[in-house]
């Protein structure tokens, strides 16, 4: 029997589009295929990449010209590209990336064992499928998060009309996974000991509403909460809207689900965000906030926002400044306005100079710097449940995160022992802390 090749990925972009990455190498190691983390051990690599904004085309970009490279000083023989480049620039993309052996769209993840075999064979094509996949409880995964953590896609495209956003033409409408298949997933999770669990999805907030009979994000949390686990269940990237005072009161009730919320608000000018499609006011959005904190009072929030949008005034970047101080995040991103082909926004009147945008940009970073540390300062003497993942590079601390923090995008919980007697702690596991110093991103702790 002939061995089977040896396959890397690189995922690019969200977590979303890791989930399809795993799905991918699940797919293959199914098929016997060898999976390897070190690209320069591949014969194969995959390239999963992200086309939202053109930062991230970049970055796809420099990944496969880099991966290319090793056509010619290692010992890769195929290279393929994934994901939402492939799918935006389905007619240009061959001629684009002659380096490139094979494409595969979004909506064809389950044909990546044929694309593969078409690579090696030396063919050069396009797979491209309808955008209606998604993956199952069934389908194999190869989790490259650590053993302790993974992320579980409850949906999949969009069906919002952003005039900024190009999702809905990269992945499809919203299309939800049924929640018998997702607690099914969840429950394997918990089996091989994942010690947090975090739901995805481009809105999971719209979560169940495509589904016959309806249902919605509550409906899955309270079902999820059934299950006996003690771990952490995060929620990530709803819409403002969407959020309703019976989703609150579940995640309340919910002992496993932890009181972070995710909402990317985007603006709070209510002409900026008619602009860009979206409902809400720096009033309604400051009321849903209150409502949450008056039920949660230890809720943690996470916000992004956009500016430079076309048409934004500086009336209107004051008026976000002004919301910001007042909301009081716990965590903030910000993006410059990127205009992209084929979005409404990009032949809006009005564009916003470049310069000014990231002006703009600065200014808030610097807004919420101030926000972020009266926060973090207000969690000093109190105790935190800390899942720990790594130790600190002078083996002198070890390094988690709190209900505050999701991964990879937040801060951080230092921890070190009391008379710098810092014992041994089991990575993947929650221990209580003390909180004694706080900075603006990260928190440090004494257990």
């Amino acid at each position: 029997m002939t061995e089977k090749a040896t396959i890397a990925l690189v995922s690019l972009g969200c977590p979303k589009n890791l989930v399809d990455s795993e799905v991918m190498l699940g797919l293959l190691e199914q098929a016997g295929y060898s999976i390897v983390e070190d690209t320069e051990q591949a014969q194969v690599v995959i390239v999963n990449t992200c086309a939202f904004i053109q930062p991230a085309e970049a970055e796809a970009i420099e990944a496969l010209l880099d991966m290319a490279e090793l056509k010619q000083t290692g010992q890769l023989q195929a290279l393929i590209c994934a994901g939402c480049r492939p799918q935006r620039y389905i007619d240009s993309i061959q001629d684009e990336l002659p380096e490139v052996d094979v494409f595969l769209t979004p909506g064809a993840v389950e044909q990546i064992v044929s694309a593969v075999e078409l690579a090696l064979s030396g063919k050069r094509e396009v797979i491209q499928a309808p955008l209606t996949y998604i993956y199952n409880a069934e389908t194999p995964r190869w989790r490259s998060a650590p053993d302790w953590s993974a992320y579980l896609k409850i949906a999949e495209g969009c069906s919002n009309r952003c005039t900024f956003c190009t999702v809905p033409a990269l992945r499809g409408p919203y299309r939800s996974r049924p929640m018998d298949d997702i607690g099914q997933e969840f429950s394997s999770l918990v089996k091989e000991g994942v010690r947090e669990v975090c739901l995805i999805a481009q809105d999971t907030t719209n979560y169940g509403a495509d589904l016959e009979p309806p249902s919605s994000l509550a409906q899955l949390i309270d079902n999820l909460a059934d299950y006996d686990y003690d771990g952490g269940l995060r929620m990530m990237y709803m819409y403002p809207s969407r959020v309703s005072e019976r989703l609150i009161e579940a995640i309340a009730r919910a002992e496993a689900v932890v009181p972070y919320f995710d909402i990317p608000f985007q603006h709070v000018s209510a002409s900026v965000l008619r602009r860009m499609g979206r409902a809400g006011s720096a009033q309604t959005y400051l009321a849903l906030m209150g409502q949450i904190r008056q039920i949660i009072p230890d809720a943690a929030f996470r916000t992004t926002f956009i500016v430079g949008f076309p048409g934004e005034t500086e009336e209107d970047f004051n008026l976000l400044l002004d919301f910001v101080q007042q909301a009081k995040f716990d965590r903030l991103a910000v993006f410059r306005y990127w205009p992209e082909d084929g979005t409404p926004a990009a032949e809006m009147p009005d564009q916003v100079p470049v310069e000014v945008a990231n002006q703009r940009q600065e200014e808030l970073y610097r807004v919420q710097e101030d926000m972020s540390l009266a926060n973090n300062e207000q969690f000093i003497g109190r105790r935190l449940r800390v899942l720990v993942e790594s130790k600190s590079e002078d083996g002198e601390a070890w390094v988690g995160r709190s209900y505050r923090d999701a991964p990879e995008i937040d801060g951080e919980v230092i921890i070190s022992a009391k008379d710098n007697n810092i014992h041994e702690i089991e990575l993947g596991t929650f221990v209580w802390t003390t909180v004694d110093k706080a900075e603006v991103h990260d928190l440090h702790s004494v257990v």
